[in-house]
């Protein structure tokens, strides 16, 4: 299960206007297993021990993915008392791969980063070839175009990993339609993204912010922007 509310504040401001700080949070529910997982909010500590407190489970891990080398970094591994042995950053548009040996949900608090008063402002990567561990700049069930700001090449593919049952699936894009369906990330959600050329500095895109939180997560809650 996985909601999550935003609420606008506003200080000082004149009659007619919305403030441009929302925050909010959102409640990730994660697998036993493995999950590729993603903080699509700006907080003060977006690293390891800022985003993952007392609720995680003793032993779990958390890696990021290294796009030079085309590996994973090392390991981190969480200790109730000291914390996450390598304290990553974990920022909005990045994935991580995260293990844990039991079920939990972790509460994600912050700031949605490139909101213009109204709507919900994407930014994307400038990305060479090769393979990525990417989510959504905004919490935002979202396509392919949406993280990487581009419609899908030939041969480019996308692999998202199903933590509930443990298997991952890989859709590639071939004779103008996607193999095996049209890849959708979750908010919370990053996927391992194959490109086979590089990705220009795209113009942001834009999304209300009301369709972001009533039309496209069921049961997910929104809370009113308050107008001042």
């Amino acid at each position: 299960i996985l909601s999550f509310a935003f609420m606008a504040f506003a200080v000082n401001l004149p009659a007619d206007v919305f403030s441009t700080n929302v925050v909010g949070y959102i409640n990730l529910s994660i697998q036993a297993g493995n999950n590729l997982i993603a903080n699509q909010l700006y907080n003060t500590n977006n690293t390891l021990n800022g985003l993952f407190g007392t609720g995680t489970p003793e032993g779990a891990t958390a890696t990021k993915w290294d796009a030079a080398s085309q590996q994973f970094l090392a390991e981190s591994v969480y200790n109730s008392v000291s914390g996450w042995s390598i304290n990553y950053d974990l920022v909005a548009g990045e994935g991580a791969l995260f293990g844990s040996n039991s079920a939990f949900t972790n509460t994600f608090v912050g700031e949605v980063h490139g909101f213009d008063g109204e709507n919900l402002v994407f930014t994307y990567p400038t990305l060479s070839e090769g393979t990525y561990l990417l989510s959504c700049s905004v919490p935002f069930q979202t396509d392919f175009f949406h993280v990487i700001g581009r419609d899908p090449l030939a041969n480019e593919s996308v692999r998202q990993l199903n933590a509930t049952n443990q298997t991952y699936r890989t859709t590639t894009f071939l004779n103008g339609a996607w193999d095996d369906g049209s890849p959708s990330l979750k908010v919370g959600e990053s996927a391992f993204f194959t490109l086979v050329s590089p990705t220009a500095v795209p113009e942001p895109g834009i999304a209300s912010l009301f369709v972001c939180g009533v039309f496209v997560l069921g049961g997910a809650r929104l809370l009113r922007k308050r107008k001042i």
